[in-house]
C-alpha cells in the first residue's frame, strides 16, 4: 500500500469515527431526554416509580439502537437508581447477588468446555456422516444438531462452533452461493440453533434471566427438569416445523452428495479415537445435568453450576485462561442489569401502573392478552436483544397475567420462550448474524423464509404450546 493509499484509509477510518461518535451521541441525548421527561412529567404515578419507567426507557432506547454494548448500557442503566432515589445504594446493583446470575457463569463454563474440546465437533461430524445420505437428510441433519445441541450450550456458540463445518460441506460439494441447498442450509443452523434454545436452561441465557425475574418477582421458582419438560417437545415440533419451512420456501434439487460424505468421513477420521479431555467434559456435563435434575430444587440451580465450573478447572478439562478468554462477560454485565431493573420496578409498583395499563386497553381477556405478549415479544426481538426483550416485557407481563388469575410459570415460559423467535433479521440474534456473515444468504433470505417461520411459531405456541402446557397443569 502506498502512502497516499494509507493516508486515504486513515482519512476514511477517522471519518467513520466521527460519524459513529456522531449517532452514539445523539442517540444517547434522545434517551438521556426521555429519562428525564418521563421521571418529571406530571402524572398520578408514585415519583418512584415514574423515575424507574425512566431509567426503562433510557436503556431500552440504547438496547435498541445498539449505540453501546448492551451489557455497558445496562451498567449504566441502573447506576440512575441511587442517583435519583430510586433504590438505596446497598440494591442499586441487585441482580449482581441474584442466584440466577452465578447459574449463567456456570452454564455457560460447560459450552466453553465443549468448544475448547472439540466435542461439538465430533458430534457433528459423526450425526452428518450417518445421516447425511441425502440433499433432504443433509438439512434435517443440521436441524437435530441445531436443537439438540443448544440444548447443551448456548446458541450463538452452537452457530460459531457448526459453521465451519457448513462451509466446509458447501465448498465440498461445490455448491455455489446462490444456490437454494446452500441458502437452506445456513438458514437450517440460524433457526434451529434459536428453536432449540427454547429447550432447556443452557440453550438460551434469557431463560435464565426469566427464571431470575420470576423468583425475583413472585417468588416462584423453576428447576432444571421443569423448564426442559416445558420445552423440549415444543423445540422439537419447532425443529420440524423449520425443515419442513426451509423444503418449501428454498426447495432444493439434486445435489452430488458423493463428495460431501467423502469430506466429512475424511474429517472424521483427521479427528481420530475421543481423547481423555473429551471424556471429562462427557463425566462432568453428565453428572452437573444429573445433579440439576434429581437435587436442583434442594441445592440450588446456581450452586451445582459453580460446582461444575470448579471441576472443570480443577480436572484441568479447561484452564482458567480459557474462561477469560470466552466468557461473554458483557452477557453477565447485561444479565445482572436487568435483572436489577426488575427489581426496581416491582419494588416502586412501576410495573403495578405499567400492567393496569395494559388491561385498561385491552380489557381483560386472559387469552388475547396471552397472544398479545406473544406477538409483541416476538416482534421486539426481531429489532433488538431478545434477553433485553424479556427484561423490558416480562418484568410487565407477569403482574398483568397473575391479575388475570392466569399461572407466573405460563407467562414467563411464553415471553422466555417466544422471544427465541427471531427470524427475520440478522440482526436479531447472534445465530442469524453469525450464519449472514458467511455470505452465502441475503437479508432477503431471512425475510423470505423467516416470516412463514415466525407465523408458524405463533401458531404452535398458542395451540400445542398452551395446549402442552395445560395438559402439565401449568395454567
Amino acid at each position: 500500500m502506498s502512502v497516499e493509499d494509507g493516508n486515504i484509509a486513515d482519512k476514511v477510518s477517522k471519518e467513520f469515527s466521527q460519524s459513529e461518535l456522531k449517532r452514539r451521541m445523539l442517540y444517547f441525548t434522545f434517551a438521556l431526554a426521555t429519562l428525564v421527561a418521563v421521571s418529571i412529567i406530571p402524572t398520578p404515578m408514585n415519583p418512584l416509580a415514574q423515575k424507574t419507567i425512566g431509567v426503562m426507557a433510557f436503556v431500552t432506547i440504547l438496547w435498541i439502537t445498539e449505540a453501546f454494548p448492551l451489557g455497558m448500557t445496562a451498567l449504566f442503566g441502573i447506576s440512575f437508581f441511587p442517583v435519583l432515589n430510586v433504590l438505596p445504594l446497598n440494591e442499586s446493583y441487585f441482580g449482581f447477588k441474584n442466584p440466577a446470575l452465578f447459574f449463567l457463569i456456570g452454564a455457560l463454563s460447560l459450552g466453553i468446555a465443549l468448544q475448547e474440546t472439540n466435542l461439538h465437533k465430533r458430534i457433528a461430524l459423526k450425526l452428518l456422516e450417518r445421516m447425511g445420505k441425502s440433499p433432504d437428510t443433509i438439512v434435517l441433519s443440521v436441524c437435530i444438531l441445531g436443537v439438540f445441541t443448544s440444548f447443551a450450550m448456548p446458541c450463538h456458540a452452537v452457530a460459531a462452533i457448526l459453521l465451519p463445518v457448513l462451509i466446509g460441506i458447501v465448498d465440498a460439494g461445490n455448491i455455489d452461493r446462490n444456490e437454494n441447498f446452500g441458502v437452506a442450509l445456513f438458514l437450517a443452523l440460524a433457526f434451529a440453533s434459536s428453536v432449540g434454545s427454547i429447550g432447556t436452561l443452557l440453550g438460551g441465557a434469557r431463560n435464565i434471566l426469566a427464571i431470575g425475574i420470576l423468583e425475583s418477582t413472585t417468588g416462584t421458582t423453576l428447576g432444571f427438569i421443569d423448564w426442559a419438560i416445558a420445552g423440549v417437545p415444543i423445540a422439537i415440533v419447532l425443529m420440524f416445523t423449520t425443515y419442513i419451512t426451509l423444503k418449501l420456501t428454498y426447495p432444493w434439487g439434486e445435489v452430488k452428495v458423493s463428495k460431501i460424505r467423502e469430506e466429512i468421513k475424511s474429517e472424521v477420521e483427521e479427528m481420530g479415537p475421543m481423547n481423555r479431555d473429551e471424556k471429562k467434559v462427557i463425566v462432568i456435563f453428565t453428572l452437573i445435568v444429573g445433579i440439576w435434575i434429581f437435587a436442583g430444587r434442594r441445592i440450588g440451580l446456581s450452586v451445582i453450576a459453580v460446582f461444575g465450573f470448579f471441576l472443570l478447572i480443577a480436572s484441568r478439562t479447561i484452564t482458567w485462561r480459557d474462561v477469560k478468554d470466552n466468557m461473554p462477560w458483557g452477557l453477565v454485565f447485561l444479565y445482572g442489569g436487568a435483572l436489577t431493573l426488575s427489581h426496581a420496578l416491582t419494588t416502586t409498583n412501576a410495573v403495578e401502573f405499567l400492567s393496569g395499563g395494559f388491561l385498561g386497553f385491552l380489557g381483560s381477556k386472559p387469552y388475547v392478552i396471552v397472544i398479545v405478549f406473544l406477538i409483541l415479544v416476538v416482534a421486539i426481538s426481531n429489532l433488538m436483544s431478545n434477553a433485553a426483550a424479556t427484561s423490558v416485557i416480562l418484568p410487565i407481563a407477569l403482574p398483568t397475567i397473575i391479575a388475570l388469575g392466569k399461572s407466573d410459570q405460563l407467562v414467563t415460559y411464553l415471553i422466555a420462550m417466544g422471544s427465541a423467535m427471531v427470524f427475520l433479521l440478522p440482526v436479531g440474534t447472534p445465530p442469524n448474524a453469525i450464519v449472514y456473515s458467511s455470505g452465502y444468504v441475503e437479508l432477503q433470505d431471512f425475510v423470505k423464509a423467516g416470516l412463514v417461520l415466525s407465523v408458524a411459531s405463533i401458531v404452535i405456541f398458542i395451540t400445542l404450546g398452551l395446549g402442552w402446557w395445560r395438559l402439565l397443569g401449568i395454567w
